[in-house]
């Protein structure tokens, strides 16, 4: 019922390190909320660390379906834990309605055919009539999760609305799950799925990175700008996971390694932001437009962050991008150019929010000092995505 892989450790060690950031981070960063709240943070924090740290173990599917509305509910409730705004009220009121008919409702479907088909909720291989139906039912449910166009209009909203650590989890581990999901049921069918069912993830893996690119040149809101970038990547991942598809062999440890790296540069980029929430008080850019000047401490984790999300040396989710390049070329070279000039785009896009907003004229004035938790939960998660690469092809090779 419960076992672990090389895989499945990739995506545990990743949850498990950005949890433990989360709870560093939160420990003075919650001081901003001063109401009294109605939502148990920690308790709340914790089961939904939990539930992402149990769901890659799982070999059953009942349980699994278990886990991954835990996990839904549990992100709700943090989602809206600053419940005195409309706005994140109605946030989470729409993140918990389309996570449960486009995610919840496919995977409930998707299970029960699974059963029909096999006799066993444990993972096994499927064959048989309702294979296809199968396989569509869980890619559609796990691409609403991990946020694909054009199931992603909840994510710009619902994670910006939830505490900084919490959507430095949300977007560095929990929608990477989504993409867990993908890659277990389709080892289910040796990786052999109907043709429309490729050229449907390759659509929506370069539509979703199209969309980033068009919107993070509007983003006034730090976050929004973090979590576009999201959307942004998780199509980079669906198009190894295509690779796979187009036939390439061991994908599996590719994902794995950019899951890794992706998601320690996205904690330090969200936490980042909540460091940019307790000094200046608040998210929008203009307002701390010339932020180095103020406060060089803030600033340069900023940028040190959005470094190490667009894959510039020495972070590792340069080499981790680079090796989707040379994956697709293998098997379509038209992605790989599209991949590369997406990447230079996106970089010359963030590099303009560097220079507009962070080392800019101006003097926004600090509400507070930096607090060293929050410095440290980034520094680590920076240092660590220096190393990623390392890390991966030890369990790798270890597991």
């Amino acid at each position: 019922m419960f076992s672990v892989d090389s895989m499945s450790v990739m995506f545990i060690l990743n949850v498990a390190i950005l949890g433990l950031a989360a709870i560093i981070a939160s420990l003075k960063y919650m001081n901003i909320y001063e109401f009294k709240p109605k939502i148990p943070y920690y308790p709340t924090l914790i089961v939904f660390i939990l539930s992402m740290l149990l769901i890659p173990m799982v070999r059953d599917w009942l349980i699994f379906l278990f886990l991954w509305e835990t996990m839904t509910f549990s992100s709700y409730f943090l989602i809206i834990y600053d419940w005195l705004e409309k706005r994140v009220r109605k946030t989470g009121w729409k993140y918990f309605v389309t996570m449960h008919i486009f995610c919840t409702l496919p995977l409930v479907l998707g299970v029960s055919l699974y059963y029909i088909a096999n006799g066993s909720f444990a993972f096994a291989p499927l064959s048989g009539a309702y294979a296809t139906a199968v396989v569509a039912l869980f890619l559609l449910g796990f691409a609403a999760k991990a946020g694909l166009f054009p199931l992603h209009f909840w994510l710009p909203d619902a994670h910006p609305s939830a505490p900084s650590p919490v959507s430095a989890l949300m977007s560095g581990a929990m929608v990477e799950l989504g993409l867990y999901g993908s890659i277990r049921i389709l080892q289910a069918v040796n990786w052999s799925v109907s043709g429309w069912v490729i050229w449907l993830i390759g659509a929506m893996a370069v539509l979703s990175m199209l969309a980033a690119i068009f919107s993070y040149g509007i983003q006034d809101d730090v976050k929004s700008l973090f979590a576009w970038s999201t959307i942004d990547n998780m199509g980079w991942m669906y198009l190894l996971l295509l690779a796979g598809l187009l036939g390439v062999g061991g994908v599996e440890k590719n994902i794995g390694y950019y899951v890794l790296a992706h998601g320690l540069a996205k904690g330090a980029a969200f936490i980042t932001t909540g460091a940019l929430l307790y000094v200046f008080g608040t998210r929008s850019l203009s307002k701390m437009k010339g932020m180095i000047n103020t406060d060089q401490l803030s600033a340069g984790l900023m940028i040190a962050s959005i470094f190490a999300l667009e894959g510039v040396p020495p972070f590792n989710l340069f080499l981790n991008k680079l090796n989707v390049i040379k994956t697709l070329l293998t098997v379509k070279p038209v992605l790989a150019y599209f991949v590369a000039i997406e990447w230079v785009v996106a970089f010359i896009l963030f590099l303009r929010v560097i220079h507009r907003y962070v080392i800019s004229e101006g003097e926004p004035e600090p509400k507070r000092k930096l607090a060293g938790s929050i410095t440290l939960a980034v520094v680590i998660l920076l240092v660590l995505s220096m190393v990623s690469q390392f890390i991966a092809n030890y369990i790798w090779m270890r597991w």
